[in-house]
């Protein structure tokens, strides 16, 4: 995976500030990338059960853990660099290195590389051979699922309708409509990956989710096709930083 070079770019004014800053957005999407994965609300199937990833969940576990040994050793440099009132421009080099080995795997950055390109697309049939319409439509559990096995399968950056997907996103539809990142897309809904593309299709291969969606598919005439890119490129995500949180009201009994 590369990251675009961007030499135009005037060299940050603050540093220490910005490191500070994407150290912390870094940090708390690794985090809730474990509780998003983790969360037993996620179906495992068309019907309803539930998904355990454990060795993913574990997986993360670690990174999440690394992030905040990394975290706290630029913090302390940080203060050191500001208590001291030095740094001059080795120093700003040093830390623009470190801050961009951080935004790129946060999802701040365009990233092009190998990888694949799954499709999922509704069915083409007129009724359904139960009778329930939606077994004809694709769902946020079927496009989860697949999202869920490719990061499982060493995905370094993926996207969703030419949305870049984050740890915090959330994947939810309405109908046979997806929400995403705030707006509203409809069928086909292709995700780009980056990785080595035999990890990832053996990845959706083997993951029993991914398997069960597949029988749908071809019970109920739904489109999964999935194909070797040698070039994926990705945007940047361009959504609002950060997590908004609320705070109780002074005074008001919660």
């Amino acid at each position: 995976m590369t990251v675009p070079p961007d030499d135009a770019a005037p060299a940050p004014a603050r540093p220490a500030a910005r490191l500070a800053t994407v150290c912390a957005l870094a940090l708390l999407a690794a985090v809730l990338v474990v509780a998003a994965r983790s969360d037993p609300s996620v179906a495992s199937s068309r019907t309803g059960r539930r998904v355990e990833l454990v060795e993913l969940i574990r997986a993360e576990q670690a990174r999440t853990a690394d992030l905040e040994r990394r975290v706290a050793e630029l913090s302390a440099q940080v203060e050191r660099y500001e208590t001291a009132g030095t740094g001059g421009a080795a120093t700003r080099q040093a830390l623009q290195a470190r801050i961009d080995e951080i935004v790129a795997p946060a999802g701040m950055t365009a990233v092009t590389g190998p990888g694949v390109v799954a499709t999922l697309t509704d069915s083409t049939l007129a009724t359904s051979p139960t009778g329930n319409l939606n077994d004809l439509v694709i769902h946020e559990q079927d496009l989860q699922a697949v999202i869920n096995a490719l990061w499982a399968g060493g995905a370094e950056a993926m996207s969703v309708n030419g949305q870049r997907v984050q740890a915090t996103t959330a994947i939810r539809c309405v109908g046979n409509t997806l929400l995403l990142h705030g707006g509203v897309y409809s069928p086909p809904y292709v995700v780009r990956a980056i990785g080595d593309h035999v990890e990832l299709r053996a990845a959706l291969d083997r993951d029993p989710v991914v398997d069960e969606f597949r029988a749908a598919a071809r019970q109920y005439g739904l489109g999964f096709d999935v194909s070797v890119a040698r070039r994926v490129e990705l945007p940047p995500y361009d959504g609002p930083a950060g997590v908004k949180v609320g705070e109780p009201v002074a005074g008001v009994a919660g």
